[in-house]
């Protein structure tokens, strides 16, 4: 192809500081303002604007009878309701930030993001400030909760006061940073934060945030709660000082794991767990989960061991004294299995008082048992005892009042009145103003309606959210469709370019993805899995994406190979310019196909290529389709020729290596990169020059995931990160950095997939799926000191 295509560049105007701006959250609170951070002159803009593809949502997803379409799209970790209007609920997604709806009574709602442009977009708590009046108060928490190797940016509180339009960054002067935030209690000026890494605890800030204090030091005999880990933090409704949490793994400071209680609000507590929760909490305490009724009085507590419920306590008289209570289970061959099959309470668990009963609590786990799992005769096969018929939601309604043996009762399935179920893997619920349970999951947001009887059902709220985890990113440009493989709700494809709707090709974890779009006119073939190279497939579409073709791989290996074993995640790789060529990183070695995964051969046993990373293998340039780069820890390994000629080591250039980049015209220029460093080799690999340069100085773009080389007259090398998207050219020699293209969200970037064909650049992030740039390059001229020329109508300069 011919390569005349250049990015240009538009400077942005440095802007002097903004004024210090003080937040009315209402006649009682003063709030304290955060400064804004001035653009530098060394940050300028580069290209276009990023435009969302979606999913939001994907149809066919990992739910039962949930509407007509059975909605999921990606992990939401929290939710809070208007007290007063059923139509307004905000959410905070995993690694998706801040949402509102304003219209949640919608057969398809509609989503307001809210905090794109923050730091991080990792979201573990958040909770209205009950002191104001005009419910527009909501204070949310960072912290890394995924189900992806609980990744995520931990950068310590935002506030908003007028609904989430805007919000300050509270961090304490630093001393919430990168404290993983569970659970948030805001009060006027007073907030109090839970955090379960290490020893966190419990901090105390009562100057809105601009210092906090650590309340959980020592034995805990200074502010009678020890240090320790605190997964939740609950107040209650009938009186806004008195809040409740747990501490675990005190023991190691000499104090007492268990449950405590402050009547106000956090500066002091006391420990009011029984003898039996205490000998739950001594050890392996995974997760703890409050919840208080309307009255105040009645308090649910369960505690997750190892990963599965291990207890369920209810107090009756404000958390003085407490009575357990069964737990809830289903019997499937003969065999009690609880809240957790999956093992996943960890993060897979929620529990809230019902509003109007007082001995009436909701609980959530991971996911539907199948028949035989507990006994070991093999599966999985359904339906279950629920009559579930798939890996979706776990929820119980649970009656204090009922008799021991007797108390919990199926939410989903069986408890339904059509059978439904929201996805697997819930993270919280709370109620709406009409009286309806709302849950988030892995899957996103979900309404039961009448929760109190079996009369309801599940419904989507997910409208046009878009929240899903992309870790692997694929882009078929015959058809000019998006699809891609994500935690939890499976690999998804777009149903027609550039339209929001994606349709689940397969669900549970979805494995690396890549395509065949240049070996046959007119056809693709698209590479798709799930987890541990489950339900591998290939799929040939026509270039109106119309399907053609199914064939499951068996990866048969050839001579005298071992059988290929999976990574949970397996890189995978189509040879650029020979798409009958498959590379897959083996658990056990990389393996070569030459007929698209049916068979394989053994080229590099033993050495594994990284996974859950940016996919660092390389496969095929024109003129030498034999050439292969893959990276194995910090080592990178090269092979030239036809095989069976060996792999060779190049120098090593860093640490890990997460991504490699490679000039198809020139393959002797390698790229590679760890987690915050670029590097450049122009002689493939023998020597490597340090090209990060400005990129971590001016941008503080957190973790460097994965890179892209785009070919023009002006080569440009791409890195995405935790918080952003950056470039450098080959008039810099790659040393100087700009943000590429505006409109992008801070999620993290986890895939980068270039399409020379159409000049498409996209983006794989890990909680907003999938980003476009296109064109990612630009007919003009560009210079090695950033004077631009040339036509540049076809972008849009954006000034701070």
């Amino acid at each position: 192809m011919t390569r005349n295509a250049r990015i240009p560049v538009s400077w942005k105007t440095p802007s002097a500081p903004p004024p210090w701006r003080y937040l009315a959250a209402s006649v009682l609170c003063l709030a304290l303002a955060t400064p804004a951070t001035a653009a530098t002159p060394e940050q300028r803009l580069v290209g276009g604007t990023w435009q969302a593809q979606g999913p939001g949502p994907a149809t066919n997803g990992q739910v039962e009878n949930v509407g007509t379409d059975d909605q999921v799209v990606g992990a939401v970790h929290t939710v809070v309701a208007h007290p007063n209007d059923a139509d307004t609920l905000w959410i905070g997604g995993v690694n998706a930030g801040l949402w509102k709806t304003t219209n949640a009574t919608a057969s398809s709602p509609n989503w307001t993001r809210l905090t794109d442009d923050q730091p991080s977009l990792s979201i573990g708590a958040l909770a209205l400030d009950p002191t104001d009046a005009a419910i527009e108060t909501l204070v949310a928490g960072s912290g890394g909760f995924s189900s992806f190797g609980a990744r995520g940016d931990r950068i310590g509180l935002l506030r908003t006061t007028d609904g989430g339009t805007t919000w300050t960054l509270l961090d304490g002067g630093g001393t919430l940073n990168n404290v993983n935030v569970s659970g948030v209690a805001p009060r006027c000026a007073t907030i109090v934060v839970s955090a379960n890494s290490g020893s966190s605890g419990i901090f105390r800030s009562t100057n809105t945030g601009a210092a906090f204090t650590q309340i959980t030091t020592g034995d805990g005999t200074a502010n009678g709660i020890p240090a320790g880990v605190s997964h939740d933090l609950v107040g209650d409704p009938s009186d806004n000082a008195i809040l409740f949490t747990s501490v675990s793994d005190a023991e190691v400071n000499g104090g007492t794991s268990g449950f405590y209680r402050s009547t106000d609000t956090g500066a002091s507590w006391t420990r009011v767990s029984s003898s039996a929760i205490e000998a739950l909490m001594v050890s392996d305490v995974s997760n703890v989960e409050f919840a208080v009724g309307p009255s105040g009085d009645n308090v649910y507590a369960g505690i997750v061991r190892s990963g599965r419920l291990a207890g369920v306590f209810r107090s009756g008289n404000g958390g003085t004294t407490w009575t357990a209570m069964d737990l809830p289970e289903t019997i499937e061959d003969g065999v009690a299995i609880g809240a957790h099959p999956g093992g996943q309470g960890r993060i897979h668990f929620a529990i809230v008082a019902d509003p109007s009963n007082v001995n009436i609590v909701y609980l959530s786990g991971d996911r539907q048992p199948f028949r035989t799992e507990a006994s070991g005769g093999g599966g999985p096969f359904f339906p279950n005892s629920s009559n579930a018929f798939d890996f979706s939601g776990r929820v119980f309604r649970g009656d204090a009042s009922a008799n021991p043996g007797s108390q919990w009762t199926r939410l989903t399935h069986s408890g339904t009145s059509s059978n439904s179920s929201p996805h697997a893997d819930s993270r919280e619920m709370t109620f709406d103003a009409a009286g309806n349970l709302i849950e988030t999951d892995d899957g996103g947001i979900y309404k039961r309606t009448s929760p109190q009887t079996s009369g309801g059902d599940w419904f989507s709220l997910i409208g046009d959210l878009q929240t899903t985890e992309y870790h692997g990113i694929s882009y078929d440009s015959n058809a000019n469709i998006v699809f891609g493989g994500a935690q939890d709700t499976g690999t998804t494809e777009q149903l027609v370019p550039d339209m929001p709707e994606f349709f689940s090709i397969s669900t549970a974890d979805g494995g690396d993805t890549a395509v065949d779009d240049v070996s046959a006119g007119g056809l693709s073939t698209r590479f798709t899995s799930n987890q541990f190279l489950g339900g591998a497939r290939r799929r040939t579409y026509n270039a109106a994406n119309v399907f053609q073709t199914q064939i499951f791989l068996t990866f048969t290996p050839l001579a005298g190979s071992a059988p290929l074993t999976a990574q949970f995640y397996t890189p995978i790789a189509a040879n650029e310019v020979d798409g009958d060529r498959l590379l897959i990183g083996g658990g056990n070695g990389l393996y070569e196909s030459l007929d698209q995964g049916s068979t394989v051969t053994a080229v590099a046993p033993g050495r594994i290529v990284n996974a859950f990373r940016g996919d660092p293998l390389l496969y095929g340039v024109p003129g030498n389709a034999d050439l292969v780069y893959f990276a194995d820890g910090p080592e990178i390994f090269q092979r030239t020729a036809a095989p069976p000629a060996a792999f060779t080591a190049v120098t090593t250039p860093g640490g890990d290596i997460n991504d490699l980049a490679i000039d198809p015209d020139t393959p002797t220029r390698l790229f590679a990169s760890d987690s915050n460093q670029v590097f450049f080799s122009t002689n493939a690999g023998t020597s490597w020059a340090d090209v990060t340069s400005n990129l971590i100085s001016d941008f503080d773009p957190g973790t460097l995931r994965t890179l892209a080389f785009i070919p023009g007259t002006n080569d440009a090398l791409v890195v995405g990160t935790n918080r952003g998207i950056y470039v450098a050219f080959d008039s810099t020699g790659f040393t100087t950095w700009d943000q590429l293209g505006s409109g992008l969200p801070n999620a993290l970037v986890y895939e980068l997939d270039y399409d020379i064909a159409d000049d498409v650049l996209i983006a794989g992030l890990v909680g907003r799926g999938a980003f476009k740039l296109q064109p990612a390059t630009d007919n003009s001229s560009i210079f090695a000191d950033g004077f631009e020329s040339g036509n540049t109508t076809a972008w849009t300069i954006t000034f701070p």
